[in-house]
């Protein structure tokens, strides 16, 4: 089943950090929660990644882009957009901080979340969308004939082959 419970949650997370003017918080969980991307990597993320709302990332571990399963750039939203390209002024970078300390303060707010369950469950509602997709499209169209009996139309069903 699928279930968007922590991309809610860190929406109302990022919501919270705008208000109390921490910017850079509430840019990472946006990105963490919009995209499917590892911590490091989008701590990493400077502002010549983003063309647009396409966040245009090669993932350090793999030496890949992060696209999703069509092979397009994930995209984020405009809010998040803005929010990325206003932090830190001229600057190419986004995040000035280490990972650890992103981490640090997460824990503090959730203590039984981790950032890399917005990546799990990311990954996990494509994986279901994509095989709910293929099933749709693997079901062979129904065939029927039609018959005339007493002036009423009969359709029977016919078996594939």
């Amino acid at each position: 089943m699928i279930s968007y419970e922590k991309a809610k949650m860190g929406k109302q997370l990022m919501k919270q950090f705008i208000a109390e003017g921490e910017l850079e918080k509430a840019a990472l969980i946006g990105l963490m929660y919009q995209m499917p991307i590892r911590i490091g990597d989008a701590i990493k993320l400077r502002k010549s990644d983003l063309s647009g709302r396409n966040v245009l990332k090669i993932s350090a571990k793999y030496g890949k882009p992060y696209t999703n399963r069509h092979g397009n750039p994930y995209r984020i939203t405009r809010q998040l957009q803005r929010l990325l390209n206003s932090i830190n002024g001229d600057s190419d970078k986004i995040f000035t901080r280490r990972r650890e300390y992103y981490m640090r303060f997460f824990h503090r707010y959730r203590e039984n979340f981790h950032l890399h369950d917005f990546r799990r469950e990311r990954l996990m509602n494509e994986e279901l969308l994509e095989s709910q997709r293929r099933k749709k499209q693997s079901k062979p169209a129904q065939r029927f004939t039609v018959e005339v009996k007493d002036g009423k139309l009969i359709f029977k069903r016919v078996s594939g082959t």
